[in-house]
């Protein structure tokens, strides 16, 4: 069963991403993200609204690269949007699998 949900999450990905490039220093992959939820807006200390957009990748996409776990200070740079820097990573786990990470940016 866990395998379905994975392969469903992979799915998802591969329907509604589309290729961007993530970058660590002189370290430069492209891979396919999905976008997650354009309109995210966090209000911080004393009702401070930080907007940002969160996006998802499978860890399969991340590891057939050869890139590292995503972290806090990497890029994303999307076509449409620009480029993001990743202030927020968060496992994905789909029943005690790992199935890719929600990347937030701001």
């Amino acid at each position: 069963m866990s395998n379905g949900m994975v392969n469903a999450f992979k799915f998802i990905i591969d329907k509604q991403g589309r290729n961007m490039t993530l970058e660590r220093g002189a370290t430069t992959v492209t891979v396919k993200m999905a976008p997650s939820n354009y309109f995210r807006n966090l209000a911080v200390v004393e009702e401070v609204i930080e907007e940002g957009m969160e996006f998802v990748v499978s860890s399969d996409s991340l590891d057939a690269v050869s890139f590292p776990t995503p972290r806090r200070g990497d890029l994303i740079v999307d076509s449409l949007t620009g480029p993001h820097s990743i202030v927020e990573v968060r496992t994905m786990f789909i029943f005690g699998n790992l199935a890719g990470y929600r990347l937030r940016t701001g």
